[in-house]
């Protein structure tokens, strides 16, 4: 199934070629810190989730391409239908803690960063659990079998 650009999201975008083109920037950066996601620290959703807005905001082709994309199409689709499923916010927690965990613990030696770090953990796990949750799977996706 493969989504386009809705009306009213067309009608937002910035008439100024300048503006489109910080946009469309913003989301090749974006695009390009989802691949460096394999690294402790660095998320995956929000990047996925900026990006898609900069493109909508941008390039309609891009933005097409990134909705209608495998992997990272069912995180866009899954967000614009309602939010989170209490399984993706656990595994976004478990992945905050162990990336931080590693970043504080094997990579500093410095107790003051330690709790800075712990602190962004702390903020980044409350902002996941306030996210609204999801209690079904969208349409286009299958059902997922705990």
């Amino acid at each position: 199934m493969t989504q386009s650009v809705d009306q009213s999201a067309a009608s937002r975008k910035p008439r100024s070629r300048l503006l489109r083109g910080v946009y469309f920037v913003l989301g090749i950066i974006c695009l390009g810190f989802v691949y460096l996601s394999v690294l402790p620290g660095i998320p995956t959703f929000d990047f996925v989730i900026l990006a898609a807005f900069f493109f909508s905001m941008s390039s309609d082709r891009l933005h097409d391409w990134l909705v209608n994309h495998p992997v990272y199409g069912k995180i866009i689709r899954g967000y614009r239908s309602g939010g989170l499923t209490k399984r993706m916010k656990w595994a976004a927690a478990l992945a905050i803690t162990a990336s931080l965990s590693l970043s504080a613990f094997v990579l500093t030696d410095n107790t003051v960063l330690r709790i800075v770090l712990a602190a962004v953990g702390v903020f980044a796990i409350w902002f996941v659990f306030s996210r609204p949750t999801r209690t079904q799977t969208p349409p286009d996706q299958p059902p997922l079998t705990a």
